[in-house]
């Protein structure tokens, strides 16, 4: 009877759903700390990077952390301040100062938005040298029309690639602005924002509206830029140079309104933005702990993970009954799955598309 019992479990064990949601298996001698946006190259090999008080970009091999750029901030004395951004070609070493977002492009390039130090860098996939890409360092609003390199911006916390992978679009928050980069050219413009900021109203020309908070942007594949605004708790689309507000139009920060008209539903604070395979813009809605789903043919906007408006660590079989804490960041890998950001549980979850 026990080989017949045992059999009999080990069927019922494979007859069990296997877990969708899983914690990014990742060791090595640093385990990751505020991981706040991850991205992947060619390959398929996931890149992220680390806030305060880490500042590192990582890899994962086969399992393992492996830092590639930055130098931990939070090994320096205590009360120091990171020293002024290089005013050389090559930042080799880099310091990193708040660092928040990763692109990566289709030749390798992967670029950091460098927050608090004004600029975007560029790390070479082979060589992990680190040199200017967009940006003085100075903290400014300057260079539209010319090279990217001796442009000025102001907490620039995003930075994404069009799908095509020739353009990168980044929220300027502190400038109030979305601005554009042609990775061909280098030559930057302004898209969004008129430097003010404030609501704008429905059908505004792009170029002449204020933006409450623009802290993430991405870019569809029917060319509209979707534009999240963490003050103003909502999403922005702008198509054929105008602006409408497509979730939560009111501004008011707050968690109601799931699965409903996504105009009257509420954010709060949210801080990143992504495509998913369906065409619904997947917001990652910090202070809700949650990342939230709007459907731009229904118009509706439903939570797809996490427990809307309640903090937690717990791991579940499915998406929805999964806890996040301050999630930063979203991402499609090139096996479909989806990749979160949970920040201030200081870890990446995996998990089938929800």
């Amino acid at each position: 009877m026990r080989p017949r019992s045992a059999l009999f479990a080990l069927l019922c064990l494979a007859t069990l759903p296997l877990a969708a949601v899983e914690v990014l298996p990742a060791t090595g001698a640093d385990k990751l700390n505020e991981p706040f946006s991850v991205d992947f190259d060619a390959q398929g090999k996931l890149y992220g990077v680390e806030f305060t008080p880490s500042n590192q970009v990582f890899a994962v091999l086969d399992g393992k952390i492996q830092p590639i750029a930055g130098v931990r901030w939070n090994s320096v004395p205590k009360g120091a301040q990171p020293p002024a951004p290089a005013k050389a070609k090559d930042l080799s070493p880099a310091i990193f100062n708040g660092i928040h977002d990763i692109a990566i492009a289709p030749d390798g390039s992967i670029y950091i938005a460098d927050t608090f130090q004004h600029r975007i860098v560029r790390i070479d996939p082979k060589t992990h040298a680190v040199t200017a890409f967009a940006g003085t360092g100075e903290a400014g609003f300057a260079g539209d029309g010319g090279a990217a390199t001796q442009a000025k911006f102001n907490n620039p916390f995003c930075c994404s690639l069009s799908p095509d992978g020739k353009a990168m679009v980044i929220a300027d928050l502190g400038n109030s602005r979305v601005r554009r980069i042609d990775l061909g050219t280098n030559r930057i413009e302004t898209i969004a924002g008129n430097g003010k900021r404030g609501i704008a109203e429905a059908g505004s020309p792009a170029l002449t509206a204020p933006l409450n908070g623009p802290r993430a942007s991405c870019v569809a594949k029917d060319g509209t830029v979707y534009i999240v605004q963490r003050e103003g708790n909502s999403l922005i689309a702008l198509k054929d140079g105008k602006l409408k507000t497509v979730v939560n139009v009111a501004g008011k920060k707050g968690s109601a309104g799931d699965n409903g008209p996504a105009a009257e539903a509420q954010l709060n604070g949210p801080k990143y933005i992504c495509m998913d395979a369906q065409g619904r813009v997947l917001i990652v809605d910090t202070e809700n702990h949650a990342v939230r789903a709007y459907d731009p043919t229904k118009q509706t906007l439903t939570t797809v993970v996490g427990t809307l408006g309640k903090a937690g660590a717990k791991i579940a079989p499915d998406w929805a009954s999964t806890q996040l804490k301050r999630p930063h960041g979203a991402r499609f890998g090139p096996d479909g799955k989806l990749y979160v950001s949970d920040s201030d549980n200081s870890r990446v979850l995996v998990g089938t598309a929800p």
